[in-house]
């Protein structure tokens, strides 16, 4: 009796305890619940903007009234060992570049480079200037119309100051154009879907003057050679892998014919390649190469003249950069009287410091064998000062 006299006294205090809860603790617990619920009404209100932003096309690059605008100072000087060469040990700013790159439409972008050269006295001149259609409405198609760099191979469309070394590769001296192949024409750019293989075809047409003329170099000499105003149609076909985040590899195919002054047909081949090893956010293997043919076909005869080279370069940190690079080329025309199929030889190492990313200073050791001349070596700076977007190193391929 006096056992069940307490259970009895146990249920009553608890019963009491569960009836009449603190108040204190029970406020509490109602400030959870209305903070759980705004959290989930808020919830809820993003998730619906999201799904509303994702049913929406993607904005477009706003148009501006005020352009980006670069200025890029590239020079430096030439010391060698063979004394009867004007240009030795002299110290020159060969090339001022101003830029000007704006978006004038929600997909159009224009772009306008100013160039004054040493050669020409530092007299302007519009290296290139040409509007960039990134995509003609919902299809696959881009377009590129104006004065432009051709896009032959790898370096003939970058700069000479987004260049890895000082000096253009000897095939492209030799095959190609003596400044890089500029002309006026259109290019119309396809790219197919796909998630494995970025893939892109180029088809251009042009209108060439002297500077664009393939293999030939400015010499008044060979002025017959010329291709100023023939048609010049071209073709390239990039393709790149998908690897993973620190291999990147990329092939291309390229193709051009045109129609010399003299009656000789003109065609150009080249293949190229690139790789490119990320280690970290500023280490960086590459390794590139390209190869050219140069065809020359008169009165049912064709002479072929070929040429390549191969770079590697090497960045162990965000301000040195070490690269090696050997060249071996024909030329297309030796002279107008005596075409030789002679080749020219070069081995260049390069030793790059980056000062920040747009200004650097460069030295280029190079051991060149022409085929129609004595070795020599040579010692080449250069030193590229600039800034704006034209001289950040995003801006090339490489």
């Amino acid at each position: 009796m006096r056992a069940f006299a307490i259970v009895l006294a146990l249920l009553l205090v608890a019963g009491t305890t569960f009836a009449a809860p603190d108040p204190a603790l029970q406020q509490e617990i109602d400030a959870l619940k209305a903070q759980i619920q705004q959290l989930t009404e808020r919830l809820q209100e993003l998730e619906q903007r999201l799904q509303e932003q994702e049913q929406q096309p993607a904005p477009a690059v706003p148009a501006t009234n005020l352009p980006q605008i670069s200025v890029i100072a590239n020079g430096g000087a030439l010391f060698q060992d063979r004394k009867r060469d004007d240009s030795r040990n002299r110290f020159e700013n060969d090339e001022l570049e101003i830029a000007f790159q704006s978006w004038v439409y929600p997909s159009i972008r224009f772009d306008a480079i100013l160039a004054f050269d040493k050669e020409e006295d530092f007299a302007g001149s519009v290296e290139e200037a040409y509007a960039t259609v990134v995509q003609l409405g919902n299809t696959p198609f881009g377009a590129k119309l104006g004065r432009m760099r051709l896009p032959f191979g790898r370096v003939n469309p970058i700069h000479p100051h987004q260049l890895l070394h000082r000096d253009y590769p000897l095939p492209v001296l030799n095959l190609l154009s003596e400044h890089g192949a500029i002309s006026n024409g259109a290019v119309l750019t396809y790219l197919p879907p796909s998630q494995r293989l970025y893939a892109q075809l180029q088809l251009g047409l042009f209108t060439l003057d002297d500077h664009a003329a393939p293999g030939v170099p400015h010499d008044p000499a060979l002025e017959g050679f010329g291709a100023k105003g023939q048609l010049l149609r071209m073709a390239r076909l990039t393709l790149a892998p998908v690897i993973n985040r620190d291999n990147e590899l990329e092939f291309g195919l390229s193709g051009l014919t045109t129609r010399a002054l003299n009656g000789d047909n003109l065609r150009l081949l080249g293949v190229d390649f690139q790789y490119r090893r990320f280690y970290g956010a500023a280490q960086r293997l590459l390794l590139s190469g390209e190869w050219f043919q140069h065809r020359r076909e008169a009165g049912g005869t064709g002479v072929n003249r070929q040429g390549y080279y191969l770079l590697a370069s090497y960045k162990p940190d965000r301000y040195w950069e070490y690269g090696l690079r050997y060249d071996w080329s024909q030329r297309a025309y030796l002279d107008a009287a005596n075409d030789v199929s002679g080749a020219d030889r070069a081995l260049s190492a390069i030793l790059t410091y980056r000062m920040n990313e747009q200004s650097f200073v460069r030295l280029q050791w190079r051991n060149l064998k022409p085929a129609d001349d004595s070795v020599r070596n040579e010692l080449l700076l250069q030193l590229m000062f600039g800034f704006g977007p034209h001289s950040h190193p995003l801006e090339s391929t490489q």
